[in-house]
């Protein structure tokens, strides 16, 4: 069989324990398909790569870092609405999920996490729901009838808070370099990371107003709505997903403000069009002085996803829109984060869509600028200790 799952902090752990218990009565392998799990890997792991085959958008380093899979995962490389249509595309022999316990009409919500959960139950065979009292019920396209489910197991249990590493020195200086980017007005993207957490601090302080945020909603962004920042005249936040601390999930239980809907909605080129001066801000892992970006391989190899953050920089090329590459200058080990040339085989984003790149020494905005124009501009964005090697390596290619 083929089996679908929830993830993040929507996954289904009661089921996913359950599933790997009952590996070795099964006559043959299972393919698990799904995203990143932040319970799960602890019951799966000893069943991988035998009773268990997993197929996923999301490695499972992207946040984790070595969970003990080994070369047992089968990557799609995917953007976020290609994994959107990846689901449609598929009819899984069963699919979990995890969802709230029904209203008076008889409907679940998907809760936290609308991206394509909805579409995987929809397209599955067989539906089991994890219904959990402590799972949101939240507003926008989230609801499953209970008619469309076809088995429920009732399991009282906290969400798994998503694992946010919180913002340091060097983030909240890029941040600061950033949010004069941002007009008043705008629709605000912001990707996994502790830089855009630290941009979405600094706006709650910042005077901005009238914003909309899109792609996911963490306890920063929670904060900019409070601190009245965002519109007042619909939601204040349209996002497919809810990433963020156990309180965060509490707040947006039945919460007006905030509408979850599938990814077409909010990643989509045609829905993005039709906002209103689109701002995405994204990291990466390198960038190179071509200004190609490579957000998923690191030296032991594929350790990420490709996500959203494709569908993002394509939408910033829509009038009155802007993508912005945000990093640190170097790693942790001080090895420098702007390169000669991505070398590791993979490009995530080429660099027709690279617009501008802000690290903690400043902004390089390559927009209409040469080959050589941009190697300069993103040289001085480079750590200081870096910009002669870098030099150097430009002038022999």
């Amino acid at each position: 069989m083929t089996v679908a799952s929830a993830s993040l902090s929507a996954e289904p752990t009661a089921l996913l324990h359950a599933l790997a218990a009952r590996t070795k009565e099964l006559a043959g392998p299972i393919t698990l398909v799904s995203g990143m799990f932040l319970d799960g890997y602890a019951a799966l792991s000893p069943h991988l790569g035998h009773d268990i085959h997993l197929r996923t958008w999301f490695m499972p380093q992207t946040l984790l870092g070595d969970v003990g899979l080994g070369p047992h995962v089968d990557f799609l490389p995917l953007s976020w609405v290609q994994t959107y249509r990846y689901v449609l595309a598929s009819t899984p022999d069963v699919c979990l999920i995890q969802v709230s316990p029904p209203d008076d009409n008889g409907f679940h919500s998907v809760g936290i996490s609308a991206s394509v959960n909805k579409a995987l139950a929809q397209r599955a065979r067989t539906v089991i729901a994890q219904v959990n009292p402590q799972m949101p019920y939240t507003f926008g396209d989230t609801l499953i009838h209970e008619s469309e489910i076809d088995y429920l197991v009732e399991h009282d249990a906290p969400l798994v808070p998503f694992p946010h590493r919180r913002p340091d020195e060097i983030d909240d200086l890029i941040a600061g370099h950033i949010i004069d980017l941002i007009p008043d007005g705008a629709t605000l993207q912001g990707g996994i990371g502790k830089v855009p957490e630290a941009v979405l601090r600094r706006l709650t302080s910042s005077g901005h107003s009238d914003l909309l945020i899109t792609s996911q909603l963490t306890d920063a962004g929670r904060d900019l709505i409070e601190a009245g920042a965002c519109r007042t005249d619909g939601p204040a936040a349209i996002v497919g997903e809810v990433v963020g601390s156990a309180e965060l999930y509490r707040w947006v239980n039945r919460e007006a403000r905030v509408e979850l809907q599938p990814a077409p909605i909010t990643h989509g080129l045609k829905a993005l069009s039709e906002r209103r001066r689109f701002v995405s801000v994204n990291s990466t892992l390198e960038v190179d002085l071509y200004g190609q970006l490579n957000s998923e391989v690191v030296s032991k190899g594929q350790a990420g996803g490709i996500g959203g953050s494709v569908d993002f920089m394509m939408a910033a090329q829509l009038d009155d829109a802007l993508s912005i590459i945000a990093l640190p200058s170097t790693t942790a080990r001080g090895r420098s984060r702007i390169i000669p040339v991505v070398d590791r085989g993979l490009v995530t984003a080429p660099r027709t869509l690279t617009q501008i790149v802000v690290t903690e020494q400043g902004i390089a905005d390559l927009r209409g600028l040469t080959v050589g124009q941009r190697a300069e501009a993103l040289l001085e964005v480079a750590h200081p200790d870096h910009r002669d090697e870098l030099r150097s390596a430009l002038g022999a290619s």
